[in-house]
């Protein structure tokens, strides 16, 4: 639309490329943007403080740990100030306490106290080097602030290739619903 307004006058009559132009002004359209959308004609969800919604929800996984040495230090950059076993000795405590409930990754039912013991002997803690969060994510154009709220976590224990001492990949331990937090 603009390339079209602006490859003509302003009219529906020829341009005249001999004309005296020092006499005559074309008036640009006038735009008229709104102040505000109006909420009928949104196509998005805002929540109860008028924010928008982006993610509904979203999940991810986030590797805490640093397993790629020799890149110039980034990835050991990345995670240098995280701290998963703070987060993972946090979780297992109010698992322990009743105030999270675990689930079971793949089938999200609930796991007796007894599996999370299970899985403890199998796994230190310090193994844990992923961790995926289910969120929903809000943006305010008011404020232009962006935020999240963190609903599950699953922590994930590292699987490493006792022959070479080499990553293969994560195991879900168990997720926790926070939004159930007694």
């Amino acid at each position: 639309m603009m390339i079209a307004s602006a490859c003509t006058n302003g009219s529906n009559q020829p341009a005249n490329n001999n004309a005296d132009t020092t006499s005559s002004t074309v008036e640009p359209e006038k735009v008229i943007i709104p102040d505000a959308i109006p909420a009928s004609e949104t196509f998005y969800d805002f929540d109860s403080t008028k924010a928008l919604v982006i993610a509904n929800p979203i999940s991810y996984d986030v590797t805490t740990k640093c397993y790629v040495h020799g890149d110039d230090g980034w990835d050991e950059q990345r995670v240098a100030n995280t701290n998963t076993v703070a987060i993972a000795n946090a979780i297992f405590q109010a698992v322990y306490k009743g105030r999270l409930t675990p689930y079971d990754y793949f089938t999200e039912q609930q796991m007796p106290i007894d599996s999370v013991k299970a899985i403890e002997k199998m796994f230190t803690r310090k193994q844990i080097g992923k961790i995926m969060f289910t969120e929903r994510w809000y943006f305010s154009e008011a404020t232009l602030q962006f935020s999240k709220k963190v609903e599950q976590v699953t922590l994930g224990y590292e699987l490493i290739d006792k022959s070479d001492g080499e990553l293969r990949g994560f195991k879900p331990a168990f997720l926790v619903k926070l939004n159930e937090a007694k």
